[in-house]
């Protein structure tokens, strides 16, 4: 990759906040109690703006360009989308949520591979 070290070190940052709050979400949803709908709803929004902070560094930095980045963006929605389903319509599926979680993670550790990081 040509991207600078500083950037790389950035977006992976990024990525890794954005799973690491997922998996906070998805631990909040599946054991949650009515009491803490509030606090799940913040966390929902909070995960959604570190995502699209994310996108718009992604796309503004043209040296980043890597389809792995794509395909962790892809899990990500994959995973609000069946958040918002577990959440909202009160779907029981936590396996299909964690999946989705898990999907993320392994993009993100082969682009921490595909960027030489750690």
């Amino acid at each position: 990759m040509s991207a600078s070290n500083e950037k790389v070190a950035l977006l992976l940052s990024y990525l890794s906040e954005t799973h690491t709050k997922s998996a906070s979400l998805y631990d909040l949803v599946t054991s949650r109690s009515h009491s803490e709908d509030t606090r799940i709803l913040l966390n929902i929004n909070e995960v959604f703006t570190y995502y699209h902070s994310v996108r718009v560094f992604y796309f503004s930095n043209s040296e980043l360009k890597a389809p792995q980045v794509q395909s962790f963006f892809k899990a990500f929605e994959d995973f609000y989308f069946e958040l918002k389903q577990l959440f909202f319509l009160e779907d029981d599926d936590s396996a299909l949520l964690y999946n989705k979680l898990t999907a993320m993670q392994d993009y993100f550790e082969q682009l921490t591979n595909d960027f030489n990081v750690l």
